[in-house]
């Protein structure tokens, strides 16, 4: 129960932020980061259903007709996947490249529905959208980890930097 009402705050704060900083124009993907650890932590296909629900508030909240951060939001698994078969949950560092993936994947969504819009504003604002989403997952990724890898260890729950090792406990 302890652990339902903690991701609902975690993902709740985080839309909440990104719905905020959205409002000035900026695509910081906070939720995608949130969705990318509790994936990492309780597997993928918790991911898929955070990233859903968390993407349907997310497009509620901006008022879009296409729910692109549903979309987004439930490719973060894939990366999810990926990073545990192929990365490293211990080092603090290396967690750049996985920020880098969740903030391409959770904005590439948006900018493939809503091109035209964007090219309204010319082809460096769909560049600076990029880039600040690939610069911000690159640096927010590994602080958003360790802080909530401490909430987690002063709460009793499951840790980020032991994710591989209990998927790898799961599957045998």
């Amino acid at each position: 129960m302890i652990t339902a009402c903690y991701i609902f705050l975690v993902l709740a704060l985080s839309i909440m932020a990104e719905a905020m900083i959205g409002g000035f124009g900026m695509i910081i993907p906070l939720t995608g980061m949130s969705v990318f650890y509790f994936s990492m932590v309780h597997g993928w296909r918790m991911g898929l259903a955070l990233g859903f629900f968390s993407g349907l508030v997310l497009d509620m909240l901006f008022g879009r007709t296409v729910p692109v951060s549903t979309l987004g939001l439930m490719a973060v698994s894939g990366v999810t996947v990926f990073w545990l078969l192929k990365g490293e949950t211990k080092d603090f560092l290396l967690h750049a490249v996985p920020g880098m993936m969740t903030g391409l994947v959770a904005v590439l969504p948006a900018i493939a529905i809503y091109w035209r819009s964007m090219l309204f504003g010319g082809v460096w604002d769909i560049f600076f959208i990029l880039l600040s989403s690939v610069i911000s997952g690159a640096l927010l990724l590994p602080l958003i980890v360790l802080c909530l890898d401490a909430a987690s260890e002063w709460l009793g729950m499951e840790l980020y930097r032991n994710a591989r090792e209990n998927i790898e406990e799961r599957m045998q």
